[in-house]
């Protein structure tokens, strides 16, 4: 079946957003849409425009054989400041104080939309780092480090008081008290 150019740039623009910090071949392009690599690396070109221009993030192109094209997420300073002047605005809240001085963030961890746009800020500011996974401990920030590591392409590791059966193979790290 032969593309459209609409159509690729529509079904390419889908692929490189579904997998951030993943180098891309162009043969895969290529093949997938029956085009000459000339015909794809002009398409990436329009791609990459509207991306910067939008503020949807970069695309990288990596030259030579073993190379590709690489979509990295990033957010505007100006975005940036304006999901972090949300959640203070959220968080400053009075009835969010609970008792025993608590704070209730419930609402906001479990706003996938939310929680997608934290995720892509923290993202962009680590998009230049070898990061192998993210940690988190077993509490309310699981949603914010699958967000994260869904931007950044890594998969997740939760820390945990108790290993859970489910959770397969577990590392047991023993903390003694006393003076060392």
């Amino acid at each position: 079946m032969k593309w459209k150019r609409s159509e690729r740039l529509v079904d390419m623009t889908h692929y490189l957003l579904e997998h951030p910090h993943q180098l891309i071949p162009l043969t895969y392009f290529s093949e997938l849409y029956s085009s000459a690599k000339s015909s794809i690396s002009e398409d990436l070109a329009i791609v990459k425009e509207t991306f910067e221009e939008r503020g949807i993030g970069e695309l990288i192109t990596v030259p030579g054989a073993s190379g590709g094209v690489k979509y990295i997420p990033t957010v505007s300073d100006g975005e940036a400041r304006e999901i972090i002047q949300l959640l203070i605005s959220e968080l400053s809240k009075s009835d969010r104080l609970l008792p025993g001085g608590y704070l209730f963030m419930t609402d906001l961890l479990g706003n996938p939309e939310l929680m997608n746009r934290v995720g892509k800020v923290f993202a962009s500011i680590f998009k230049d780092q070898n990061i192998d996974a993210i940690m988190t401990v077993a509490t309310k920030g699981i949603s914010i480090a699958h967000s994260i590591a869904r931007h950044l392409n890594v998969p997740v590791v939760v820390v945990r008081r108790d290993s859970k059966v489910t959770e397969g193979s577990t590392v047991s790290i023993n903390f003694v008290s006393g003076s060392s």
